[in-house]
């Protein structure tokens, strides 16, 4: 029945005290029903009024609107209400509206006043009906009546009959009807009533939600200086008045400063949704639980294959849901109206069911040819130990996303390694799939410890011998002893592919050849590759690959080009998707562009070592990042880009930082000594002390260590220590540095073809002639076996130009050396200066100059200095600050550029041409463009007029102030 505090329970027309109720929202419907209340009042006319909306939506507010607006001016005012359940009597409602009135008529005589609640003796519905019939005429003849019926959606059917036939009998009187029903109701019977009565003369009065500005101002008059608490709970109302009021009087119970909606633990977010919940019939109440189960969007098709039903049967329920507005329907989903709504009604289902629910919801999508990937997180959260087709699943989805996701990818095998952990064998076959995907990402240590324990207890052969590639992909020594063994036994077992045995053969003296252990003592590195029986074009990538390493080592390097030239095709033959991921892909690229880097094609080296790092970056592959960003390094510096080379190197020390053990995850130790190797030259030519010293440090410890590369290497840096210090050198030293020389390349990267001059100034400067002069024969032998790569022929005459003291010579390798190695063109010219400096001032002069703007150019502030000393000797003060850094480059943050668009800003904004950016840059023109789009949108730019205003303006400017 209805509340006494919604509508005034009067029948005689007396003005009864109605509690204060603010009205907000709901202008357009209150102006309706007032219309028809004067309607009823002044001309006594009749009608019907059909207010219809959700649960909640002040339906009872405007009908005890319609109350207050009737009873004062003098209208008799009767209210009822259906009563949810059974067990009413017929027509209770309309027996409760006329309420403690003189008895009903009957035929027998002396009746007497009927109490409120109770009813006359059960008799013929149509009976009553008369009577009351009869009742309402005679009130209504007195004077202007209004029937007030609420929730008419659960009154029984001889009301709703009665309803139906008395609007029409009594349509001429001054009888006006306020009903008020759910929207979207399942009761056959109140739809053909809603039906019949707007078909003739009824009224329709929808209730919508309130809008947002309705609602603050409602939970401000209910709550005052407390309306700030509500806002997180207001998504849950819904804008429905009635769910707004209960939130605010639960609000109002509490004590202390509520926070954000915790889903599933929230006393007053549970309590909001509980009420609405159980506003909705039970078959809507169903399908809004259901629906919260599996997710924040999906299609009623699916939907309706979880319920069990046709989509027809959905019609109804969901129709009520949307006009509660709990859900909303877009073009092809259905979505929560809010997330918190989602939380907390899915809070209230009990964790079995939402269970069970979810995994259905699996079954069908996988069912209907969803992607594994798609469905395999939630798969994995839901699945328990021993579920096969759980496990079926994670692998698949590995699988799929390996090539794309390897962190996510791992992630799934893991999970499917923990659904079967029974299963001994089949879980070492995922720890298998699992071990290089952990690697890739940088989990070096965990992939190890799992590779010695598939190794130790392998289930096939197969397995055991994938798991030994792996490990040797890896780098380094076997975390198992006997090592040695596991290769023969992989080698050897007739029950191990051929394309394996083959690829880890191969990769196996690629790994040995990279860390120094494999020289070619009797043509052992030929007399293996010839073992190799398979076609497979990984294994021809990485024979092709030794066989460009073995010439270089033979200072063969024009043979060397020639063998790495077929190294992109190659890659294209394997599978796009796995191939980018494999080591021995990564190693021939980046081998292939230290070769174009030395061949002077800085462009196509840049090509190369940018897609890659770029891949690596996007897929998560940080085992490789450390290789790319050293590649890189390299190619900046020998374009004389100190500075930026620098910070791709600290940026490379990064992995290390956050990966365990010590050195960065996924390096070995060879490449970890070519990357302090090109630290070392950077702060030899910067004036690093602190740099230097700490790859002095370094040196020191990859000399004691086993790795022969990394001796060669150390002995390499300390040569450049004692040249940086002006110490001598022993002949040991000198002689460990020039066997560093001759190997031609540390790991993947190639030895700089200028290196050899520095030797040959570090054993002059230890007095050890007979030393520098083998190191010149060495560099002469070179150029003459390799006519096609001006950089040796400029070192060989830089090497012997100062072995001889020859200017002119030194001049000659200054103009062989060209534009694209700076720092070598300028190192001779100071040479060059030096040899003239006693004989003819002038070109000592213009060569020292020359030289100076080139160091300071590159930022080798220490060179610069030094070159500024031999010109104040000659009595000469250049210009400007002789150490003054280089160029102004802008902070990576600068804007919100990136590094490669940051460069690429720079050279433009100082006047060069796109071309000129490209050769500079080692990038193609096509790249430089695309660079500087992004660059004009991120800057808000047109042009390059407006980028150099730019650019003076904020970094130039701040570099000379500074």
């Amino acid at each position: 029945m209805i509340q006494a505090t919604d509508i005034p329970p009067t029948t005689d027309g007396a003005a009864v005290p109605v509690p204060a109720a603010v009205p907000r929202g709901h202008g357009r419907q209150r102006e309706q029903i007032l219309q028809r209340v004067l309607r009823l009042l002044h001309r006594e006319e009749g009608g019907v009024l059909w207010i219809e909306g959700p649960a909640g939506a002040g339906k009872s507010r405007l009908l005890a609107f319609a109350a207050e607006e009737a009873a004062p001016a003098g209208a008799l005012v009767l209210t009822g209400g259906g009563v949810a359940g059974h067990g009413m009597p017929p027509l209770a409602p309309l027996l409760d509206a006329l309420g403690p009135l003189p008895a009903l008529r009957s035929r027998e005589p002396g009746s007497a006043h009927r109490e409120p609640g109770t009813y006359p003796e059960a008799g013929s519905p149509y009976q009553l009906m008369r009577q009351v019939e009869d009742h309402l005429r005679d009130l209504a003849h007195d004077r202007p009546l209004v029937v007030v019926l609420d929730d008419v959606q659960h009154c029984d059917e001889p009301t709703l009959l009665a309803v139906r036939g008395l609007t029409a009998r009594l349509a001429g009187l001054p009888l006006l009807w306020v009903l008020a029903a759910r929207s979207h109701h399942d009761v056959p019977a109140v739809e053909s009533l809603r039906r019949d009565l707007l078909t003739e003369r009824a009224v329709p009065l929808d209730v919508p939600a309130l809008d947002p500005e309705a609602v603050r101002l409602l939970v401000r008059d209910l709550l005052g200086p407390r309306a700030a608490q509500a806002d997180p709970y207001l998504p849950l109302c819904g804008g429905l008045p009635g769910a707004v009021r209960q939130l605010c009087a639960l609000l109002a119970s509490r004590t202390g400063t509520p926070g954000a909606v915790r889903t599933g633990g929230d006393p007053v977010a549970g309590a909001v949704a509980a009420r609405r919940l159980d506003q909705l019939t039970q078959h809507a109440k169903e399908l809004v639980l259901i629906a919260s189960a599996l997710g924040d969007s999906l299609t009623v098709r699916h939907l309706s294959r979880v319920l069990g039903c046709g989509e027809s049967a959905l019609l109804r329920p969901l129709g009520e849901v949307l006009a509660a507005g709990l859900m909303r329907a877009g073009q092809q989903h259905l979505a929560f109206a809010h997330p918190s709504v989602r939380d907390a009604v899915v809070a209230t289902l009990p964790p079995p069911v939402r269970l069970s629910v979810r995994r259905r919801s699996v079954d069908l999508r996988l069912a209907d040819g969803t992607p594994p990937a798609v469905l395999a997180a939630e798969i994995a959260e839901l699945a328990e130990p021993g579920d096969e087709h759980a496990i079926r699943v994670l692998a698949t989805a590995a699988r799929e996303l390996a090539p794309h996701s390897p962190a996510t990818a791992a992630a799934h095998l893991r999970r499917a390694m923990e659904l079967s952990r029974d299963a001994a064998p089949r879980r070492m076959r995922l720890a298998a799939r699992l071990i290089p995907l952990l690697w890739e990402t940088g989990e070096a240590v965990e992939a190890r410890a799992l590779a010695r324990e598939v190794v130790q207890v392998p289930p096939d052969a197969a397995t055991h011998a994938r798991v030994c590639l792996e490990l040797t992909r890896m780098g380094g020594r076997f975390p198992v002893a006997e090592a040695e063994a596991h290769l023969r036994r992989a080698l050897g077992h007739r029950g191990v592919p051929q394309p394996v045995k083959d690829q880890l053969l191969s990769t196996t003296l690629l790994n040995r050849l990279l860390a120094g252990e494999a020289e070619e003592a009797g043509g052992a590195l030929a007399g293996s590759l010839a073992r190799a029986r398979g076609t497979h074009p990984l294994n021809d990538l990485t024979q092709r690959t030794l066989r460009s390493m073995s010439a270089c080592h033979r200072q063969r390097w024009t043979e060397a080009l020639g063998h790495s030239e077929s190294v992109p095709a190659k890659v294209a033959e394997l599978d796009p998707a796995y191939g980018a991921a494999l080591p021995e892909v990564v190693v021939s690229t980046v081998w292939r562009a230290a070769l174009l880097g030395l061949a002077g094609d800085g462009t196509a080296a840049a090509e190369l070592v940018e897609g890659g790092l770029a891949d690596a970056e996007q897929r998560g592959r940080r085992a490789y990042l450390p290789l790319w960003r050293t590649a890189r390094a390299r190619l900046l510096l020998d374009g004389g880009r100190l500075p930026e080379a620098a910070r791709e190197l600290a940026a490379a020390q990064e992995p290390a930082a956050a990966g365990a053990g010590p050195r960065a995850s996924g390096t070995s130790a060879a490449s970890e000594a070519a990357m302090v190797c090109a630290r070392a030259r950077i702060a030899f030519h910067t004036g690093d002390d602190a740099e230097l010293e700490a790859c002095s440090a370094l040196a020191e410890a990859c000399l004691e260590g086993e790795d022969r590369q990394s001796r060669r290497a150390g002995a390499w840096i300390a040569v450049l220590t004692a040249l940086y210090r002006d110490e001598a050198l022993t002949r040991h030293q000198l002689g460990v540095a020039a066997a560093h020389l001759r190997r031609g390349f540390l790991h993947a990267t190639c030895l700089d073809a200028g290196d050899v001059v520095l030797l040959v100034a570090a054993a002059l400067a230890s007095g050890q002639r007979d030393m520098a002069a083998a190191a010149v024969e060495f560099a002469e032998e070179r150029a003459r076996l390799n006519p096609g790569l001006p950089l040796f022929a400029g070192a060989a005459a830089h090497a012997r130009g100062l072995f001889a003291r020859d200017a002119d010579l030194l001049a000659e390798a200054a103009e062989l050396h060209g534009a694209a190695r700076p720092l070598l063109r300028a190192r001779a010219l100071e040479d060059a200066g030096e040899c003239a400096a006693a004989t003819d001032a002038g070109t000592a002069r213009s060569r020292f100059e020359e030289a100076l703007r080139l160091y300071t150019g590159c930022g080798a502030q220490r060179d610069a200095r030094r070159v500024h000393g031999r010109l104040r000797k000659l009595g000469i003060r250049p210009l400007g600050t002789a150490c003054a850094a280089a160029p102004a480059v802008p902070e990576p943050e600068w804007r919100g550029l990136t590094r490669s668009e940051l460069g690429v800003v720079r050279l433009i904004a100082h006047g060069a041409t796109n071309r000129e950016a490209a050769e500079r840059l080692f990038l193609s023109p096509h790249t430089v463009n695309t660079h500087l789009r992004h660059a004009f949108e991120k800057l808000g730019v047109r042009s390059r007029v407006q980028l150099a205003r730019l650019y003076a303006r904020e970094v130039d400017s701040a570099a000379v102030s500074a």
